[in-house]
């Protein structure tokens, strides 16, 4: 014979053990999942007497479609090198992409050019050079 049904307030949660509870909880997810199952499968039916497909993707799983969404997951470009730095203060540095840094506008204003503040590399090839040499 079935049990009379409970009310939520009526489960004396508090006072059952561990694995007890984690018995509710996965009684309680499988009505759950099987509700939702069946309401799907209707809504399917529905929707195909309609002319229509129905697809459903768990949210925060979507796939991007196409173009840029797939950029942001996984970003492939490389870094550009640094072209110019800032003599005041070595950790700027501008790649000479893109809009002008202030620090590099304010030179430019004071009558630098963008020549004078190149990144010399003639050092970095050299030492380069001189090893393989060796």
């Amino acid at each position: 014979m079935a049990r009379a049904p409970l009310n939520v307030e009526d489960l004396d949660i508090e006072h059952l053990g561990d694995q007890d509870l984690r018995q509710v909880i996965q009684r309680i997810n499988e009505a759950l999942h099987g509700r939702f199952t069946s309401r799907t499968q209707e809504f399917r039916e529905l929707a195909r007497e309609m002319g229509f497909a129905v697809t459903l993707t768990k949210l925060g799983r979507e796939t991007p479609r196409r173009g840029a969404g797939h950029m942001q997951e996984e970003d492939r470009r490389r870094a550009v090198t640094a072209k110019y730095r800032n003599p005041d203060n070595p950790e700027e540095t501008w790649a000479g992409r893109g809009r002008k840094p202030k620090w590099v506008e304010d030179k430019l204003a004071r009558g630098a050019s963008l020549d004078d503040l190149l990144i010399d590399r003639s050092g970095v090839q050299e030492s380069s050079v001189q090893a393989e040499d060796v």
